[in-house]
This record gives structure tokens, sequence and C-alpha cells, in this order.
């Protein structure tokens, strides 16, 4: 068998001179990114998470007097949703709001419903105290097929929930897109236009059992199943619930002082002491299961003497716009400071725990 001559072959290689030494160029850093609703990457511009927030305290400081605190923790959460951070399988907030009647807790929801949904009516308030039994829990969830009231629609039905938000919308085309103002939810980055709410549970501890179980789904999942087996989607909502238990144990702390009200003398104990005893009093009234669920748990103050002067304020500023916009008469209410302190004194009513300065405005 003949071998095939083996034959080499050479390759030309042409040397190139070598470049000068350059200095190394540092690797670009990527700007930080988020997904918005349709998928697409979008940077995050510098300062937004700065103005956003602080937008949102500027209005929440405006309506909601004397807790401070309070205003930054909710502010605290608003941050974390604008950063993209949140879990999209849970409620975009979830927060128990405690302390002594007349202090602001309830206000605080209408505030932030005004602050980020452009009106106080988007607010969805339950008063859980109409739900003390077990045949009404169907009012709220709904009832079987078969039973009495299957056809009557719950109030946690997709349609309730979002009806304020389309009726907004509406209202919205109707006017001038230029003149609307831009909502303070839509900045969160994967929220669609017009699906967002806000769920109000007031004094959810006079609530029966069985609403407990099915909020154990809501601040969990972000859904809750009806009686008709139909869902409702809160996975874009702010859900917020208000409790009165620890009250009189904070009203024994601060002393000598009608419930929801605290001296001016700087004696009231210090704020980690009123939240350790409403720890405590939210532990002895709840499930731990239950309690585990919040994003946030706020504990209110009692108010000052100083607070209930501003919260004077406001509501006369309040009857002197409606002294105008609905009798059309050109007049205002002063008050000397002597009537402002009787006012004030005269709604701390030591044998009740109620906040009289409205009443008495």
């Amino acid at each position: 068998m003949a071998m095939k001559k083996a034959t080499s072959v050479t390759t030309d290689v042409r040397r190139t001179p070598t470049p000068a030494p350059t200095k190394p160029v540092p690797p670009q850093r990527r700007p930080d990114t988020r997904t918005n609703s349709n998928g697409a990457r979008t940077p995050l511009r510098a300062g937004q998470l700065g103005a956003g927030t602080e937008d949102l305290r500027a209005r929440l400081e405006k309506q909601v007097i004397g807790q401070g605190h309070a205003i930054d923790a909710v502010v605290s959460s608003w941050a974390r949703l604008l950063s993209g951070l949140r879990d999209s399988n849970r409620p975009l907030l979830t927060a128990l709001l405690m302390g002594p009647t007349g202090v602001g807790k309830t206000e605080t929801t209408r505030a932030l419903a005004t602050a980020l949904f452009g009106t106080e009516q988007a607010l969805h308030r339950i008063n859980c105290e109409e739900y003390a039994h077990g045949h009404e829990v169907a009012k709220l969830l709904g009832s079987p097929p078969g039973y009495v009231g299957a056809d009557i629609e719950p109030l946690l039905s997709q349609r309730r929930i979002d009806r304020p938000h389309f009726e907004q919308r509406q209202a919205a085309e109707a006017e001038d897109a230029a003149d609307v103002e831009p909502l303070l939810i839509e900045q969160v980055h994967d929220l669609d236009r017009g699906l967002h709410s806000i769920l109000l549970f007031d004094e959810v501890e006079k609530a029966h059992p069985t609403v407990w179980n099915a909020l154990l789904g809501i601040l969990d999942e972000g859904r809750v199943t009806l009686g008709d087996n139909t869902t409702t989607d809160l996975k874009r909502s702010v859900i917020l619930m208000t409790t009165n238990v620890g009250s009189r144990e904070m009203g024994a702390a601060v002393g000598s002082v009608p419930l929801g009200f605290a001296a001016e003398s700087g004696d009231a104990p210090a704020a980690d002491a009123l939240a350790g005893i409403a720890a405590n009093a939210a532990r002895e009234a709840f499930p731990a299961e239950f309690l585990n669920r919040f994003d946030q748990t706020l504990v209110y103050h009692p108010l000052r003497e100083r607070d209930l002067s501003r919260i004077f304020d406001k509501f006369l500023g309040a009857v002197n716009e409606r002294t105008i916009e609905q009798a059309g008469v050109p007049m205002l209410i002063k008050t000397t400071s002597r009537a402002k302190a009787l006012v004030v004194e005269s709604g701390t009513d030591p044998g009740r725990v109620r906040c009289g300065v409205r009443s008495n405005v």
C-alpha cells in the first residue's frame, strides 16, 4: 500500500507592533433598573425615592397631627414599594394601627387614601363591629350557592373593590388629561392603572374569628375566596387594620390623664415603653399567626395639648371653608387663645374616652 508523502504547511505569521501600554479602563457600571408592568427594564432616576417619599410625608403631615413616628413608618414602607423590593405575591402594604381612640388612626387611613389615590372615596372602610357574629360574616364574604343570601354580592367582591377606581378613570377621561394630577400610587412600577385599592378593617378585635381566618389569607397571599368560590385579588391593595386593644393599659401608663390625651409636662412614658405595652396587649388579643403577617405595627401615642390646639385650628379652617362654599358668605370665624384653650379643655373629659374638639367646633 502506497504511503502518501507528508507535506509540511508553513503559516506566515506577521508580527504586528505591540501597542503602547495604556491605563486600564474601569468597567462601566450599569444603572439600577426595575421591571415595569410591560416587562421592560427602566432605569431608576436619581432622587426619585427621595422626591416620592417627601411628597407623601408632606401630604400626611398636613392631615395627621401629633403622630410623626407613625408617619415615618408609613413613609418607610412607601420607599420600599418605590424601590421595587416588595413581594409581588403579597399586598402592597399591610399595617396594624394600635392606640387609644381619637388619636388619628382612622385619620391616617383617610389621609393615605387621599394622598395615594387622589380621593378619600377610594377607601373601603369595613366596620368589624358589624361582623361580631358568625351569621353576619356572609355579608362580607358571601354565602355558598343554595344558601340564604347567595344572591347578594359580598362587600369583598372584586367588582366592589375596583369600582371607585373605574369611576375615577371615567372622571379622568371626561376631563382634560393635562389637567389631571398624577396619583402617587402610579409611582409603584409594577402597577397597572386602575387596579389598586385601599381597605380599612376598623376595630378588627371586635370581628368574629371567621373574619380573622379570612384575613390570614389576605395578609399572606393577597387574595380571599368568597362563598361562591370566586377569588378577589388584593395583591395591589393597601390593607390597614385599626384596634383599640391596649388603650387602657397605655392610659394607665401615661398617668392620670384621659385616654387619648397626654400631659404637656413631658412625664409621659417613652415611645418604646408604650410600644411594649401595645405589643403585649396585642399578643393577648390576637393569635400569633395573625400578628406575624403584618409589615408594620404602628403604635399611636396620646395627644398633647399643643397637638389638640393644632387640631382645633384644622377643624376651624374646615368650618370656614364650608361657610364660604355653601353659604357663599365671605365670613371667617376667629377665636382668641383663651377661647381655644376653653374648647380644648372642654373636649378633654376625664370620665369618658372621647375627643371633643371636633364636636365643640
